[in-house]
């Protein structure tokens, strides 16, 4: 109780002196003192990170393999991690009723990741991520999850025990007897062929701290517990889309500070967050963080089980960095007390490591004082260099170039694949058949891609492409959005003139500098703007293939050997 009085002091006297502390006697302020239970038994790893977004996707054809790299692995141990949970969606990587039977392409582009986990001496938890934050788990989701992971225990029987397993990412909306019971034999189907590697199990209500005593205590001795923390959810979640409305929400800060704490926003009126708002200051006091994880910890001694906190984080584009730094900082160290093991969500994203929502470099881009408060060591920085590219690359051929990260966005009745076999060159080729109107694909360039001289230059973007039915679409640029930055678009658009619909690969060259200006679409503020002369060329963002004019619903279009060149 004296640590607890402490602590409220401190919080009391930051809150009526902020314009007057720094950061420093912030962190001060938010240190446990006095004995902390710490949980008997630990995991087999320590801390890491999440590699979101790369396995997370709805068929193996749409996973974006060069996102993360051999590279990466290895920058990740640098740091002094010892373990990477990948989110995987299984589930839905199957061939469907009645055998489930998983898709051979993410077996081998999976067995990759477990290559390199291994070869850098990391832990790697294959996290069965099949998972929508709305959607309910279904009641039968037996019918794949056994399938699945004998598959799975299967194949990696006999690899080492650096690889785990996690059974499902945060269940919700089952009821806990009907999960326990699916959960159980989930282990009874991984251990008919694998008897010595880790498994994680967990609770519902999306990994509830308040549901690990309702999972039934299994008699398996390579068990680990697992949990998500995020309180409290008003600062962590501020700006998130997906967790409505907190998009109009920015600026909460941790602690608790009513002088920081910003005008709430009438668009918010009448909504949930009203009433969260309201009691932020009782729920983001420190020693309500402090009773959930001794909650863990109890539960830990109690089952004499070891646990894990799988995600934790501070959503990036609408917290104030500092304030991420302090919660990191907090929340890492009361981890480490009791010990308990811990995975940041995520590494490259709106929870990452970096100073943006995205994909960075590693030597330029490291939010260093929110690693060094997730207890990693984090790496020197450079300066970006911001030089103008002179020569031209390759976007896509098998693979998306050196650094160039690519994806897809469209509805559920769009067919995409980065590995369509019918390629004009090498092994794979891109597809896209039933695209929606607006859906695209595309390839982000390095941060500050200047493509001024490409386009003094007399530069191309040059593609193959086939298409057996009349089409257009578009092919774009787009700039960079932030606070500094629209994303002005400039574009082309590919149709019969220029794509004859007889089935064969054609090569179409696009002069960048013939391009036309196209307008904004501003994500942040979700509206369109007109064009006003502003694009500019040494700010891309990204390149993309887009469904602008039309559904495509019926028909196919091929894209290969994609590059800037002469």
């Amino acid at each position: 109780m004296k640590r607890f009085i402490m602590i409220i002091t401190a919080i009391i006297f930051f809150s009526c002196n902020s314009t007057e502390n720094s950061m420093e006697s912030t962190l001060d302020f938010l240190t446990e003192t006095g004995t902390v239970a710490a949980a008997l038994r630990s995991a087999p790893f320590s801390k890491g990170v999440n590699f979101s977004g790369w396995f997370e996707v709805y068929n193996a054809q749409r996973i974006p393999f060069t996102q993360y790299t051999e590279q990466d692995f290895a920058d990740v141990k640098s740091l002094g991690a010892d373990v990477i949970r990948l989110p995987v969606r299984l589930n839905d990587m199957t061939s469907g009723a009645p055998d489930y039977t998983l898709d051979p392409l993410l077996l081998r582009l999976l067995d990759m990741a477990v290559d390199w986990a291994q070869k850098y001496g990391l832990y790697l938890i294959i996290d069965n991520h099949s998972f929508h934050p709305v959607n309910h788990t279904p009641h039968d989701v037996d019918k794949v999850l056994i399938p699945v992971w004998s598959q799975i225990a299967r194949r990696y029987r006999n690899r080492g025990n650096f690889l785990v397993y996690e059974i499902l990412n945060e269940p919700h909306g089952i009821p806990d007897a009907r999960w326990g019971e699916i959960q159980g034999r989930a282990i009874e189907a991984i251990r008919a062929h694998d008897q010595r590697k880790w498994i994680i199990v967990g609770g519902t209500d999306y990994n509830s701290v308040n549901k690990l005593s309702a999972i039934p205590n299994y008699q398996d001795q390579f068990l680990i517990y697992t949990f998500h923390f995020y309180d409290p959810f008003l600062f962590t979640h501020q700006g998130a889309s997906w967790a409505e409305p907190l998009e109009h929400l920015s600026g909460i800060p941790f602690p608790h500070n009513p002088i920081r704490m910003p005008r709430f926003p009438s668009v918010l009126r009448g909504t949930w967050v009203e009433g969260a708002f309201r009691n932020y200051a009782a729920d983001a006091a420190p020693y309500k963080l402090l009773e959930v994880l001794d909650k863990v910890v109890a539960f830990s001694n109690e089952r004499n089980v070891p646990i894990f906190c799988g995600e934790y984080g501070v959503y990036i584009p609408n917290s104030p960095n500092d304030d991420r730094v302090v919660w990191y900082d907090y929340v890492t160290k009361a981890l480490d007390r009791r010990n308990i093991s811990r995975t940041s969500w995520d590494y490259y994203g709106g929870f990452g490591i970096f100073n943006f929502d995205g994909k960075g470099d590693f030597r330029t881009d490291v939010n260093t004082e929110v690693v060094k408060a997730m207890g990693f060591n984090p790496p020197a920085q450079t300066q970006r260099s911001a030089s103008p590219l002179r020569s031209g690359f390759v976007v896509f051929n098998d693979f998306p170039g050196r650094d160039i990260v690519s994806g897809f966005w469209g509805d559920e009745k769009a067919d995409f694949s980065f590995y369509d076999t019918n390629a004009a060159d090498g092994d794979f080729a891109i597809r896209m058949s039933d695209f929606g109107r607006y859906n695209a694909f595309w390839f982000a360039f390095p941060r500050n891609g200047n493509f001024t001289e490409l386009v003094s230059n007399g530069f191309f973007l040059e593609f193959k492409s086939r298409t057996l039915q009349p089409v257009q679409f578009d092919v774009r640029f787009i700039m960079e959005e932030n606070a500094d930055s629209i994303p002005w678009r400039i574009s082309f658009t590919v149709n019969e003139s220029n794509l004859t619909p007889n089935g064969r690969w054609q090569t179409i060259r696009i002069p960048l500098n013939n391009m036309r200006e196209q307008g904004a679409w501003v994500n942040s503020t979700q509206t369109w703007l007109n064009p006003r002369g502003e694009f500019k060329w040494d700010n891309i963002n990204r390149l993309e293939f887009a469904a602008e004019h039309q559904d495509l619903t019926g028909i196919s279009i091929w894209f290969d050997s994609i590059r800037i060149t002469r």
